[in-house]
C-alpha cells in the first residue's frame, strides 16, 4: 500500500468525524505534563489519570456526535478565556505597580485605572458617573 493510497483511506475512516480542537490540545499537554510527573513520582493513580484523559482525548478525536463534542469545546474556551483573560491582567497590574493602581467602582463595580497618587482622593467613575472618596496608602 502506496502513502497516498492510505491516505486516501485515512480521509474516508475521519469523514464525519470530529477530529482535532483546543480541547484536544489542552488534554494533550495534560497528559504530557502527567507523563513527565509520572517518571518522577512513580503513582499508580497517576498513571490511571493518565491513560483516563488519553482515552478521552482520542475518544473525542474520533466521535460521530459533532454537536456534543462542540458544545464541550465551547464550554472549555469559555473557561479558558476566563482564566487567561485574569491571568494577563494580573500580570499587567504588576508592571503598572509603579505608575498605577486599579480599583473597583462600587457602584457599578467597573475597573478603573488610576495613576499613582498617594493619600486621598476623590475618583468619578467614567461609566457611571459616580464619585466615591479613595485612599492610596502603598
Amino acid at each position: 500500500m502506496t502513502m497516498g493510497a492510505f491516505r486516501e483511506k485515512l480521509i474516508k475512516f475521519m469523514y464525519g468525524r470530529y477530529g482535532i480542537d483546543h480541547l484536544y490540545y489542552a488534554l494533550a499537554l495534560l497528559c504530557f505534563i502527567l507523563l513527565i510527573i509520572n517518571s518522577f513520582v512513580h503513582s499508580p493513580v497517576l498513571t490511571i489519570i493518565m491513560w483516563f484523559v488519553f482515552i478521552v482525548m482520542i475518544s473525542r478525536t474520533f466521535s460521530k456526535n459533532i454537536y456534543k463534542r462542540r458544545l464541550e469545546n465551547e464550554r472549555f474556551l469559555n473557561a479558558w478565556y476566563r482564566v487567561k483573560k485574569e491571568w494577563l491582567f494580573t500580570i499587567r497590574r504588576i508592571k503598572e505597580i509603579r505608575t498605577h493602581r486599579y480599583h473597583r467602582c462600587p457602584h457599578c463595580k467597573a475597573m478603573l485605572r488610576l495613576p499613582y497618587k498617594r493619600g486621598k482622593h476623590t475618583v468619578q467613575c467614567p461609566r457611571c458617573n459616580n464619585e466615591f472618596k479613595m485612599r492610596v496608602i502603598i
